[in-house]
């Protein structure tokens, strides 16, 4: 039954667009467990299928990259504290990154590669589809599928955020955010663009849902994909069309309660009128020029304040590469984000012993959603982590990891340069990405974009 199941080309696209579909539906759970787990699980499960279908075996050096790149992970089992949640912690960081070498050499030597990138191609429409629905659902108050899975804030509760009182409205998608949709789907976009024939449709959906997203990463990737396919002699009307759709989505302000005053996440009008004048009769007609600057003074302070909490992840994280990268030995994937956040606590903790000496229990309770004393009080009870694909690799398992990516770069472009420019750019949009495991479906991309040429049967 499982051989002619995998011998039918129609069932086999089946089960990998159902995979695929699980995995980009990231803002949803049923049973308190994460379609996008169930779906990296699926796919994982049918690349061991087909290992097991097609008798394939991993060779020696299979065996000792991965036993390299756990080393760090196995020493630091010796200084783990054993309990539910790290045990969990570490069983799925585990089986994301087995499941992503699985996933990687089985698809690297299956025959069937068309068959799965029409797969990734129609869940690819599907999801686009979505999303713009999603989209102007929530301007417009339409309903849409509940987001049930927890958002991404320190407290691990928190809802996923679907309102902007100030700055454009921004793509969310099936995803909890809109850089996750880009970490996620732009991979596939560029596998798509590579090794699918695609209409024009495809590139203006694209350029629609990666625009929309206001993301400073899919902005980056944009330029990247562009400069090599300029350099490739590959840039044709179809990407100029997506490179404008792109940026047209990009710059335009979408203001929500601009667009939809009566959306019930805007402030009440009237309310917000009579607010309007109290404020206008509280000050004086006759403002003096030094309270003019003082303003002035206050707004600029306050932009940069605001600009600084907007790139603090960024800061602490190249703070933290810059302080840590000659010394990295490897940390483990259960031991990185502690290290990581125990560099950031430490100001913090400075801080807090100055000011409450002992740092009493009661604070940790009383603060746990603001604040205290430096504004980053979290650092001293909640772990962080580095939400970066590639730094968060490769100070689990050391600089090993840097050199299997520049083993795979160089090998790539000794086939022929726009093949290494190909594999160096999906690298590039994994490693930037903002989640941080190797997942499966990064190891599929990874696979599709190595081995396959366009029409290859």
């Amino acid at each position: 039954m499982i051989n002619k199941v995998f011998e039918n080309q129609n069932l086999l696209k089946l089960l990998f667009s159902f995979a695929i579909l699980l995995i980009f539906l990231d803002s949803y759970q049923v049973l308190n467990t994460p379609l996008s787990w169930v779906g990296n699980l699926l796919l994982t499960l049918i690349c061991l299928i087909i290992f097991r279908k097609e008798n394939m075996k991993f060779n020696l050096l299979y065996f000792v990259i991965v036993f390299v790149t756990l080393l760090p992970t196995i020493f630091s089992l010796f200084t783990m504290t054993y309990n539910s949640v790290n045990l969990n912690y570490l069983g799925i960081r585990l089986f994301s990154y087995l499941g992503f070498i699985l996933v990687f050499f089985v698809i690297i030597n299956f025959g069937y590669k068309e068959a799965i990138v029409e797969s990734l191609k129609i869940i690819f429409y599907l999801i686009s589809i979505m999303s713009i629905y999603f989209f102007i659902a929530q301007i417009f108050n339409i309903p849409e599928p509940i987001r049930n899975r927890p958002g991404t804030g320190i407290l691990g509760f928190d809802i996923q955020t679907t309102f902007w009182s100030s700055g454009s409205h921004r793509m969310l998608g099936t995803f909890r955010e809109p850089v996750f949709l880009v970490s996620l789907l732009f991979p596939s976009f560029i596998v798509l663009h590579y090794k699918s024939k695609n209409n024009l449709s495809f590139y203006l959906l694209s350029g629609i849902i990666f625009g929309l997203t206001k993301s400073e990463l899919s902005l980056l990737l944009i330029f990247a994909i562009t400069i090599v396919d300029i350099f490739l002699k590959n840039f044709k009307l179809k990407n100029l069309i997506f490179f404008i759709t792109y940026l047209l989505f990009f710059i335009l302000p979408i203001q929500e309660c601009d667009i939809s005053p009566s959306n019930i996440e805007c402030p009440n009008e009237d309310l917000h009128g009579t607010i309007e004048k109290i404020v206008e009769l509280d000050i004086p007609k006759d403002t003096d020029e030094s309270s003019n600057v003082k303003n002035d003074l206050d707004s600029q302070e306050s932009n940069l304040t605001s600009l600084l909490n907007e790139n603090r992840e960024r800061i602490d994280t190249i703070s933290f590469t810059t302080n840590k990268i000659f010394e990295n030995t490897g940390y483990g994937f259960l031991s990185i984000n502690k290290v990581y956040t125990e560099y950031l606590d430490q100001e913090v903790s400075h801080k807090m012993y100055l000011t409450n000496r002992t740092l009493p229990k009661y604070l940790k309770v009383q603060y746990l959603s603001d604040s205290f004393g430096t504004g980053r009080y979290f650092l001293t009870y909640e772990i962080v982590n580095i939400q970066n694909n590639f730094l968060f690799n490769f100070f689990s398992i050391g600089m090993f990891y840097l050199i299997l990516n520049i083993v795979v770069i160089i090998f790539s472009f000794q086939k022929n340069y726009s093949h290494g420019f190909k594999v160096l750019l999906i690298l590039i949009s994994i490693g930037l990405g903002s989640m941080e495991d190797l997942l499966p479906v990064f190891g599929l991309y990874l696979s599709l974009m190595f081995t396959m040429e366009l029409n290859e049967s």
